[in-house]
């Protein structure tokens, strides 16, 4: 790759795409900083914008000085930069034109594509999670998942819910799905075990009983208001699924989780590392 079209020189040649369009690597590289700012947590400096982009601090510079000329990036006394007035408003602009929903549905089938797997979206309700979309295993010749309300306790995608939502939330579904035997005192003691378990993972590893044989892994997706808007989950039979967090599967879910967060305005701690 010659200097004019490198990511440390931040010139404005074409990107190449294979299958695709060409594009302008400076539009690409330049959206690399904004990410990078949007980062955070506050005010970020030069050195640590070049790093986080893969970029030199003078290419770096050079686009941050259109950025501020246009609002899109200001800059404090210090040096520092963060994400401008204008880009703020493109933002409410694209937040009200945005469909949230089939941003995660696209990505979903990419991921199941990508994986092999079948995949889910829940969302959470007055009668606990219920899956919206889901894209069955295509190994999957006996069972059929459905849409709609599925077990708090028993599905990757409800443990996400039990372990970031209210526990006011929870306990209502989990004793209703447990029945008249089971105490408050049970419920709860089941729940904060759920919850620690899920918080330490990062994610939520079920057998469902509702598909012997098969497990599900499930990420949280959050929203702007740090809420755990939706989870998204990969099914598969055990023997097939990749377990590790090192391995393909809980990798591209991860992966998968952190870019739709980050889209759909999440804090950074919650998409960024």
């Amino acid at each position: 790759m010659s200097d004019a079209t490198s990511p440390s020189s931040g010139h404005g040649a074409p990107a190449e795409r294979s299958g695709g369009p060409r594009g302008i690597q400076s539009i690409e590289l330049g959206y690399r900083v904004l990410t990078a700012i949007q980062q955070g947590p506050d005010a970020v400096a030069l050195k640590t914008i070049a790093a986080r982009a893969g970029m030199s601090p003078s290419a770096v510079h050079n686009y941050l000085a259109s950025f501020v000329r246009t609002g899109m990036v200001s800059t404090d006394t210090r040096g520092q930069y963060r994400l401008g007035p204008s880009l703020a408003a493109l933002g409410l602009a694209a937040a009200r034109q945005v469909d949230h929903f089939e941003l995660i549905r696209t990505r979903a089938v990419a991921l199941s594509d990508s994986t092999g797997l079948g995949v889910a979206v829940l969302i959470w309700s007055a009668l606990g999670p219920v899956i919206v979309f889901n894209r069955p295993d295509p190994r999957n010749h006996v069972f059929e998942l459905r849409n709609g309300p599925v077990s708090l306790l028993s599905t990757a995608g409800g443990h996400v819910f039990a372990a970031w939502l209210p526990r006011q939330a929870t306990l209502p579904i989990a004793m209703a799905e447990r029945g008249q035997q089971a105490t408050a005192a049970e419920c709860n003691q089941l729940l904060d075990k759920i919850q620690a378990d899920v918080r330490t993972a990062g994610h939520a590893d079920v057998m469902l009983d509702a598909l012997p044989g098969y497990g599900a892994l499930s990420v949280p997706l959050w929203n702007s208001q740090d809420a755990p808007a939706y989870a998204l989950t990969i099914t598969a039979p055990v023997e097939l699924m990749d377990k590790r967090r090192e391995g393909p599967h809980l990798k591209q879910l991860i992966s998968a989780g952190q870019e739709l967060c980050r889209l759909l305005g999440a804090p950074p701690a919650r998409w960024a590392g």
